[in-house]
């Protein structure tokens, strides 16, 4: 009876014991399957079928086709790749003739491994329906001389940089719509940039027709997007009559260096978020926006950091006051800071904590305004008069003289 007991308890334990690590085992495999990134990963439920120097493959590829060098294709579609990466240096060994190469229908790639070689023969790439790539490292291509044309449409692209479409010393077609590009991020501000006539700007066939998806620009023609992006003044905006009701305006990353045009705008005393990080400003009109503030009832979030902010005794003071008045609104208190100088004791220090001493300090006098100046001139003329009333006063007194003035009055 005791042996059987025993039995039981080894059983119970295994069979406890053995789902943990066939579940262990599972999660390895799965990782090691996402580390992986071979041609011949996925090989044993793979169909080619070959069509003369054309090559259609569902799924991966058969052992024949990833073994050894294939010099008769020339054009080769890949649809419905079953992994998360798909390795286009291995691609390039195996086939070095291709002329084509169609990626179709690969809904879980996420990424690609490796590049292509200078002495790649691929005039032309298609990728459509790879709804996982946001994507594509400009690396994969930079090298190709060959490469004429790219044909990026309906995919899930996101972001991407200028490399990719500069790398070809001969491309000249790229087509980029029905894509869910972000315009909020930073990720196209290099359109933004570039000239309307640009050289890379050029090569995109469909550049009017790409709409911005993500957040804040979403549904929104992208070259409008851009054509905001690039300003270096907000005037086109305060002053049109198109942008009366926008309630959320982000500037980042612009050319801004002045923004006296929101003095007295209706829009400055509407708006709900105003973002001006990333810019050129050095100051700003402080009783300005301590007006418009005061008066907003739908203010929310506004940005001034990453900007060169000029840190002397005549501007920090009051925008120190405006800033801690307004902590709760303006939210990157901790990215407003002077701009980097060789004065250790304001370069990059932040503003809304920096002590006052640091840019008034005795050694530094604060300049006279004018308005003292006059102040200073009345008093002296004040003081001079009371003095030669005094003066011809006691005169008088002990002489009886009159003053010249009253001596020569009728």
């Amino acid at each position: 009876m005791k042996d059987i007991v025993q039995v039981v308890l080894i059983f119970s334990l295994t069979s406890v014991v053995m789902p943990g690590l066939q579940v262990r085992k599972s999660n390895q495999t799965k990782a090691m399957m996402r580390e992986s990134c071979f041609l011949s990963d996925y090989s044993l439920k793979a169909k080619c079928v070959q069509i003369h120097q054309n090559l259609r493959c569902k799924g991966g590829f058969n052992d024949q086709w990833i073994n050894g060098i294939k010099y008769e294709i020339t054009h080769l579609t890949v649809t419905e790749w079953p992994g998360e990466c798909f390795n286009v240096g291995h691609l390039h060994l195996h086939f070095p003739e291709l002329r084509s190469l169609e990626i179709v229908n690969c809904t879980l790639l996420r990424t690609f491994k490796g590049y292509f070689r200078s002495d790649s023969k691929i005039e032309k790439i298609t990728m459509h329906g790879l709804s996982s790539l946001w994507e594509i490292p400009p690396e994969t291509v930079n090298h190709m001389v060959n490469l004429r044309e790219m044909d990026l449409r309906s995919n899930m692209l996101r972001h991407m940089k200028a490399q990719l479409l500069i790398g070809s010393p001969v491309l000249e077609r790229v087509r980029l719509s029905g894509n869910k590009w972000d315009c909020s991020d930073g990720g196209l501000d290099w359109l933004a940039m570039e000239e309307p006539n640009g050289t890379t700007k050029s090569r995109i066939t469909d550049y009017y027709d790409l709409v911005c998806y993500q957040k804040l620009y979403r549904g929104k023609p992208l070259h409008k997007v851009m054509d905001i992006i690039k300003i270096d003044t907000i005037r086109s905006i305060v002053q049109n009559s198109h942008y009366k009701r926008l309630a959320d305006l982000y500037l980042d990353n612009n050319s801004i260096a002045a923004v006296k045009e929101l003095e007295g705008s209706e829009w400055f005393s509407t708006f709900r978020v105003l973002s001006l990080r990333g810019n050129y400003l050095k100051q700003i009109p402080v009783y300005a926006f301590d007006k418009a503030f005061q008066a907003n009832n739908n203010i929310m979030h506004v940005f001034l950091g990453q900007n060169p902010w000029r840190c002397d005794c005549h501007f920090i003071p009051r925008f120190q006051g405006l800033l801690l008045k307004y902590k709760r609104v303006i939210r990157d208190l901790t990215d407003i800071r002077c701009s980097k100088s060789s004065d250790k004791k304001t370069s990059l220090v932040q503003i809304s904590t920096m002590p006052l001493g640091n840019v008034c300090s005795n050694e530094t006098e604060l300049a006279i305004s004018p308005i003292n100046i006059v102040n200073i001139v009345l008093f002296a003329l004040i003081m001079f008069i009371l003095g030669k009333f005094l003066y011809d006063w006691r005169n008088f007194k002990n002489t009886g003289k009159l003053p010249w003035l009253s001596s020569v009055l009728p």
